[in-house]
């Protein structure tokens, strides 16, 4: 999972409530989501330190609550997000002339289910560094790489 994800993760389940760690990592988890105390206690340390979110002691627990500094970090970081979907989507789109993206959104597939997102987000960052809309051979030469990859996928089933 991508850690900006999961602080957005952590700002947006703290938007709507107030919560424990524990909590937190509960929530994060119903959703399909791994995250461990390791990652997540620091990220809540930092976003503390950073005045994103506030603590507060109750019993013997720390009750994390988003400042109003925090509500303006999730809103940059969906709209972050949102541009970076459509991005992908139009380079999609671009690459793909016959239309097959908009079946690859229909398959319903949840990405987050995915193992080894990492792969894909290796692929992204690739493809969008070497990407580029105004050169057809640069784009042909994509379309090859991904179709025989393609191929060599199918193999495996």
């Amino acid at each position: 999972m991508f850690k900006a994800h999961i602080k957005l993760r952590v700002l947006h389940e703290l938007n709507k409530n107030h919560l424990s760690g524990y909590d937190l990592m509960k929530n994060i988890e119903e959703s399909g989501q791994k995250t461990s105390p390791g990652y997540i206690y620091p990220l809540l340390n930092d976003l503390e330190r950073k005045k994103f979110i506030s603590v507060k002691h109750k019993d013997r627990k720390k009750v994390y609550s988003i400042t109003g500094n925090g509500k303006k970090l999730l809103e940059n970081l969906r709209k972050n997000r949102e541009e970076m979907f459509k991005k992908m989507k139009k380079t999609w789109e671009a690459i793909n002339e016959k239309n097959e993206f908009k079946e690859f959104v229909k398959s319903g597939k949840n990405i987050n289910n995915f193992k080894d997102q990492d792969i894909l987000i290796k692929f992204h960052r690739t493809l969008f560094s070497v990407y580029d809309k105004d050169n057809k051979n640069k784009r042909e030469k994509i379309r090859e790489i991904m179709n025989e990859s393609i191929k060599q996928m199918k193999k495996l089933k």
